[in-house]
């Protein structure tokens, strides 16, 4: 039998949607409003501050010391708001390389996000069609019944090993207890013998491992009968199985490429300039 309940050190919430552990959820109305405001779980206002104070400091410093003439270059004679389009057009340029970047990866967010709802809903989708086609088979019921549930233990761990393999790429992870994909709840595990669970833990392509085992456990079935069912059907739950797997390649490319080093570079750069230029420009502007 599966029993969903069980699990190897998994989290009792770990049945989620991908990426759902890792999505920051905020609240709507006027409180949330409020609330959001001040959250600090996913905020980018403390890493802001680390950057933005000590520029604020070091141009006050300058104001400072501009006020009681201990920098006679910059007075206002010498003030670049005097002649400012050298200023104005590096902000241009460093405005318009950073929304580009921001656009780029808000697309990557959501390329991501639905290649991995296509993945989770193509391979359902198949493993709920298989299991309808059994209700007609021919084969003895103890033989369909263990079908089904070598079918549905498969199809849990491939989508949680995926999810897992998406998360790995994005962090320097020295153990698998440090991925929160792998205490994901999978549905009964124990219910496969030792050596298939340690294959599986042992292999660095988990996910296509199991790809593999799940196309020969239906090619396999169809011979004993339990899959006693026109090939048009059955070839349709193929294609969403190997639909699935292309949206998981989709998602392991955008995970896989980073930003192009260059433009990152370039942009990083950029934005040193611009941090150590503006002291200078907005104590001569205030």
């Amino acid at each position: 039998s599966v029993n969903p309940a069980r699990s190897v050190g998994a989290d009792p919430k770990g049945v989620r949607l991908c990426g759902a552990a890792a999505m920051i959820h905020y609240q709507r109305g006027c409180y949330g409003f409020v609330k959001k405001l001040f959250q600090l779980r996913g905020s980018v206002y403390p890493q802001s501050f680390y950057i933005a104070v000590p520029c604020g400091i070091l141009t006050a410093v300058m104001r400072l010391c501009n006020n009681h003439g201990l920098l006679p270059s910059l007075e206002n004679l010498d003030s670049i708001l005097v002649d400012s389009q050298a200023w104005g057009g590096f902000s241009f340029l460093v405005g318009f390389l950073i929304v580009f970047r921001t656009s780029q990866a808000y697309n990557r967010f959501w390329d991501g996000c639905t290649a991995a709802h296509h993945m989770r809903a193509e391979w359902f989708d198949a493993c709920s069609a298989i299991v309808a086609f059994c209700k007609f088979s021919k084969a003895p019921e103890q033989k369909v019944t263990r079908f089904k549930g070598i079918l549905v233990r498969l199809l849990s761990m491939i989508h949680a090993c995926a999810v897992a393999e998406l998360e790995e790429l994005n962090h320097d992870a020295k153990v698998h207890h440090d991925i929160a994909a792998f205490s994901y709840d999978v549905i009964d595990p124990e219910g496969l013998d030792e050596e298939t669970l340690r294959t599986v833990k042992n292999c660095d392509a988990k996910v296509e491992l199991l790809f593999s085992w799940i196309h020969f456990l239906l090619v396999e079935n169809i011979e004993t009968g339990v899959l006693s069912i026109p090939p048009p059907l059955l070839s349709r739950s193929l294609q969403e199985i190997a639909s699935g797997m292309m949206a998981f390649q989709d998602a392991m490319k955008i995970t896989y490429f980073p930003f192009p080093f260059p433009y990152a570079q370039i942009c990083d750069s950029l934005l040193i300039m611009h941090w150590i230029i503006v002291p200078f420009v907005t104590a001569q502007w205030v």
